[in-house]
């Protein structure tokens, strides 16, 4: 089957990853001349919104229950668990602004502040 194949050659590659944004350079990024530019979403009309600030808004606000936190690095400890997580968002999606923040605060607890000093994720 094609899916078979494609999952077990890997569409993601480490290198593809590791091209990816931090939370903190995908904000950045959204209000950005070259964002703007682009197409926007079908309902928001021609113009793209910049969605930066309740995006940081929904970052800030985002926490963790210990549990959670708990759950996420028993899970990502496991062999086999995830090493990583991969967001594929648009900010002009309510889905992604209502659910990117709490996943971004997932991929930092599980690396236990272990991200690269390339790529930071913001601590607060």
């Amino acid at each position: 089957m094609t899916t078979v194949a494609v999952e077990a050659r890997g569409v993601v590659t480490p290198e593809r990853f590791a091209r990816g944004m931090t939370i903190a350079q995908y904000l950045d990024f959204i209000g950005t001349p070259e964002n703007l530019a682009r197409e926007a979403g079908w309902w928001l009309g021609p113009q793209r919104h910049d969605f930066s600030g309740p995006l940081r808004a929904g970052y800030e606000r985002a926490r963790l229950s210990e549990a959670q936190i708990a759950a996420i690095r028993w899970l990502a400890a496991q062999p086999h668990g995830p090493a990583r997580i991969l967001v594929i968002s648009e900010e002009w999606s309510s889905d992604c602004r209502r659910d990117v923040p709490m996943l971004a605060r997932l991929a930092s607890a599980a690396s236990r502040g272990r991200i690269p000093p390339t790529r930071p994720m913001p601590t607060s």
